[in-house]
């Protein structure tokens, strides 16, 4: 699974910008980015920098948080002052592989859920004056917290029975 994971996430890394990018352009010069009580638009930012913001919040988060959950164990294995947190010697390389793997999948839900956002976002700025549809975004927020629910218990799980 960790190749077919990485693969997946890099898969992520490319199509979630592209999506990002197209998505954005007819976006009016000044995009309603922050959304109060029922929807109604409280914040802006000029078109340039929030494509900007978007792009680098779909790539660097998600990356950002899959090197984390992926690599500081591998980076850190040698700092570790207890080496009963580890598994057993024979079993850390592929113990290190299903965490990479794990990070991957993490990272694809976090660029599908800032992409879901985004398009949230771009489809308020289609209405005059900006809304948000408040009930496609607690489902989206639900969602994403349903599925990270789920990581952490496929993670836990995996860590006590090492």
């Amino acid at each position: 699974m960790s190749v077919a994971a990485r693969l997946l996430f890099v898969l992520f890394l490319v199509v979630s910008p592209i999506v990002v990018y197209v998505t954005a352009l007819p976006l009016p010069a000044r995009v309603a980015t922050h959304f109060g009580r029922g929807g109604v638009a409280n914040g802006w930012m000029g078109h340039d920098t929030y494509l900007a913001f978007m792009l680098l919040m779909v790539t660097a988060v998600p990356l950002a948080v899959a090197a984390g959950v992926g690599l500081l164990p591998a980076a850190a294995r040698s700092l570790l002052r207890k080496r009963a947190a580890l598994p057993a010697p024979a079993h850390q390389e592929e113990a290190l592989r299903w965490l990479g793997g794990h990070a991957s999948l993490f990272g694809c839900l976090m660029c599908l859920f800032l992409v879901a956002i985004h398009l949230l976002v771009a489809q308020a700025n289609a209405h005059t004056p900006p809304r948000l549809d408040e009930g496609t975004f607690f489902l989206v927020a639900g969602a994403f917290v349903a599925l990270l629910a789920v990581w952490v218990l496929a993670l836990g799980r995996r860590l006590r029975h090492r």
